[in-house]
């Protein structure tokens, strides 16, 4: 192997439920649940509809599916009215998950999931794009710490255009995108635009999508806010999610002609990411961690988790991410209470939750080690 190449095993350790999106959504009436076994079967729809017409019933189905007032049944009252059963769902099974905390007594209508992301065989995994993206968003952080008066222009520009009006999607993006190529774009390959991707030291930085997930390692997670006060809201939302103590494991090689960080800088890097979150958000609802090498992956973790605008303005940071939410939000922003977030000086200002076998959790929580090859 050349010296120049490290090469790394890498396996996080899922701490909380993790929910890696795919996109796909599947709708209220495209799930079966089992409130008998807290099971959920995904059917293949094809399969289930060829039997629903050799019973005559097409017409009847056709008719349930486009109706979409609020008392409709579940689509397994419906197939049981019609004298179907288990057998036929395990027929036209094509993966079954089990259903956790997802259907509560006070939330126990039909929601709409959030599927995880699958391979084309239908396996999940967690693609290294995603991982690379979390790492990523640490360094920058890192680099902002070690080198403020780097990028205090940038800073300055950021704080006024926060208070401009703009659409959610493109808030402060060119701005972030800036802050980014100021941190990472330090190689020289193309010396008259400094903001060519060919001069991304991360070039280097190679992570592979992780190992098969089995399907028994998914559940059925509802997005629940928790309060300043320590009251659960759930919301009317599911996402298939990795279970606690699922291990993903994934390959890394770094490039040391291209970056200049090793494994050891990552995870240092991850680990002042952790406690820049810790000791800005989580402390304040007595959760998180304070452990060493926690990692924050995947969707429903939370705002703080995603940005840097936390190590880029510390004490500030509130009234900068107040900014983004009053701009982007519109009407919603006094809905969703955001204007209690300067008095309470914390933004946002619930933590994102879910239940798993009875215990609240925060979501997306794992804890990195590696091995160097």
């Amino acid at each position: 192997m050349n010296d120049y190449l490290k090469c790394y095993n890498v396996k996080i350790h899922a701490l909380s439920p993790i929910y890696i999106g795919s996109g796909e959504k599947i709708g209220k009436k495209e799930y079966i649940y089992m409130p008998w076994r807290q099971k959920v079967i995904i059917p293949d729809i094809e399969k289930m509809y060829q039997n629903i017409c050799e019973k005559e019933l097409q017409q009847e189905f056709i008719n349930y599916m486009m109706d979409n007032t609020p008392k409709d049944p579940s689509i397994g009252q419906w197939l049981q009215k019609h004298q179907f059963n288990e057998v036929d769902y395990e027929r036209w099974k094509k993966y079954e998950l089990d259903g956790g905390e997802a259907f509560s007594s006070r939330t126990s209508r039909s929601k709409e999931i959030e599927a995880f992301v699958k391979n084309a065989y239908g396996i999940p995994y967690v693609p290294g794009s995603s991982i690379k993206g979390m790492i990523r968003t640490a360094l920058i952080a890192h680099e902002i710490k070690n080198n403020p008066k780097k990028y205090a222009d940038t800073r300055e520009i950021i704080w006024e255009n926060s208070t401009e009006r703009a659409n959610r999607k493109w808030c402060l993006k060119d701005e972030i995108e800036q802050l980014e190529k100021q941190a990472l774009y330090t190689l020289e390959r193309d010396e008259r635009n400094a903001g060519n991707a060919v001069n991304d030291n991360l070039s280097g930085l190679h992570i592979g999508d992780s190992n098969p997930i089995d399907l028994k390692q998914l559940t059925l997670c509802q997005k629940i806010d928790y309060t300043l006060d320590y009251v659960e809201k759930e919301l009317p939302l599911l996402r298939e999610c990795i279970i606690p103590g699922t291990d993903i494991e994934f390959e890394v090689s770094i490039d040391s002609t291209i970056c200049p960080y090793d494994m050891e800088d990552i995870i240092k890097a991850l680990n002042e990411f952790q406690e820049i979150c810790y000791q800005n958000f989580y402390v304040r609802f007595r959760r998180g961690s304070k452990g060493k090498n926690i990692v924050w992956l995947g969707g429903g973790c939370g705002f703080l988790s995603k940005t840097v605008i936390y190590p880029l303005f510390g004490s500030r940071a509130v009234k900068v991410v107040d900014n983004i939410y009053r701009n982007t939000l519109g009407p919603s922003y006094g809905k969703h209470k955001h204007t209690k977030d300067l008095g309470l000086k914390i933004a946002p200002h619930v933590c994102k939750c879910t239940r798993y076998r009875g215990k609240l959790y925060d979501m997306g929580m794992g804890r990195i080690e590696y091995q160097k090859l």
